[in-house]
């Protein structure tokens, strides 16, 4: 271009026009929205069936330090009625933006959910950062969740009734508690069971006897469900094992000793009332329950003296396992705020916020690196190291494996079937319900 034949109101507009393209350039780099360069995150509502007023205390929380998600809300809903009511928002699309929802929902609900691509988050950093039960969240292409919190199983006693025949500490090994029976079982004299060492045993009225179940099933080697050339499939008929007989039969055969009139540990039986209540008002020594029970025990008897620890292992166990809850943020296909409620997920199970919620709730981050139990919370020692060693599997929907659950244990403690039929019918019941 010959600038020296332009006209001077030509050069005045060139320089106006590129002084112009210079100052928009710049506003466009350093432009932070109208919000004062906050992020717009929207409106983003969660379901999900962990206790509603700790998980609103902690968004509570999470607005306090940033405005941004003034508009994001907890709703909690019955485990119960989790499903049917999922279903039917999803269908009339009135359903959440974000889920809270641990392993043994995932299988059930799969289909619904987006799945994250190693793109975003790579299996190795995923690893590499949260504990190892969430592993059961990721897939070929990514992961079905951010990890949010652990709810490990853990010990819960009697610390009088303990001290009373002279045990100073909570015992550590399954041959430990057997071996505390004759001391803590009381009988009236028709044998009915009157103070009880442990609930075991039986099913229906057996708080947490899902958990409790898997746990054994877990500590003798059981998958109890695994990845087939034919996909996922039920393990609880597996050979293998020591003397002819698998881990699932071990297993079995040393929980339902518990229900049997016949053998010295026997300390329960379908008459007595649901365990976690028997705990709390001092008919029962020992009690399995999650980590986050602990509120719920304290207010079922304020004058409970108790306290918290690991569960207890075989003997011979190599390693330490635990059952656990693992809970993660899922985002169904049918959001209509995909992008905030990934932000809010991200944002929640980030070290800034997870360790404060996850204590809330009393459960402990899945975040390796906030695994630091709070100086100030007594319980935090106890069941965070638990996170570490937790383990789940893939299960169908929890109501259905409780179907399965019960049948197994009653064949066995009726006699209907013995120990090696009733995991082969459970077997087949299991990879039904998968």
């Amino acid at each position: 271009m010959d600038f020296a034949k332009m006209r001077p109101f030509q050069i005045i507009m060139m320089v106006v026009f590129g002084l112009l393209a210079v100052v928009g350039l710049f506003l466009f780099a350093n432009y932070s929205g109208f919000n004062g360069g906050q992020r717009v995150v929207g409106s983003v509502t969660i379901w999900g069936t962990v206790p509603q007023e700790p998980m609103r205390n902690a968004l509570r929380d999470l607005i306090d330090r940033h405005k941004e998600y003034g508009n994001v809300k907890y709703v909690g809903k019955n485990p119960a009625t989790f499903d049917a009511e999922l279903a039917e928002a999803l269908a009339s699309g009135t359903g959440p933006d974000l889920l809270i929802l641990s392993q043994e929902q995932l299988l059930a609900h799969t289909n619904k959910i987006i799945t994250i691509p190693y793109s975003s988050i790579s299996e190795r950093t995923f690893k590499d950062s949260y504990v190892p039960i969430f592993d059961l969240f990721l897939s070929e292409e990514g992961t079905y969740g951010i990890p949010f919190a652990v709810d490990p199983l853990v010990l819960f006693y009697n610390a009088p009734m303990l001290e009373t025949v002279g045990v100073a500490e909570a015992p550590r090994t399954w041959e430990a508690v057997t071996g505390l029976s004759a001391l803590l079982t009381k009988k009236s004299p028709d044998q009915s069971v009157t103070k009880s060492l442990i609930a075991l045993g039986e099913y229906d009225n057996v708080t947490n006897a899902r958990a409790i179940v898997s746990l054994l099933l877990l500590q003798s080697g059981s998958t109890v469900t695994g990845e087939t050339s034919n996909g996922l499939r039920s393990t609880l008929a597996s050979a293998g094992g020591t003397f002819g007989m698998s881990p699932a039969e071990s297993a079995m055969n040393f929980y339902t000793q518990f229900a049997n009139p016949t053998k010295t540990v026997y300390s329960w039986n379908r008459a007595m009332r649901e365990s976690r209540q028997a705990f709390t008002t001092g008919d029962v020594a020992l009690y399995l329950g999650f980590a986050s029970e602990l509120s719920i025990l304290k207010a079922g008897n304020p004058n409970l003296t108790f306290d918290m620890a690991a569960v207890p292992q075989p003997q011979t166990a190599d390693f330490r396992t635990t059952y656990g809850l693992a809970y993660a943020f899922t985002i169904p296909k049918a959001s209509k705020n995909s992008s905030g409620a990934y932000d809010v997920a991200t944002t929640l199970a980030g070290k800034g916020m997870a360790p404060t919620a996850a204590i809330r709730l009393g459960m402990a981050p899945a975040l390796r690196s906030a695994l630091t139990p709070p100086k100030d919370h007594y319980y935090a020692p106890v069941f965070y190291p638990e996170a570490l060693i937790a383990k789940g599997w893939l299960s169908p929907a929890p109501s259905s494996t409780d179907s399965i659950f019960s049948t197994m244990i009653s064949d066995i403690t009726t006699g209907r079937r013995n120990v090696r039929d009733a995991l082969y019918v459970a077997d087949q019941a299991l990879d039904a319900a998968i």
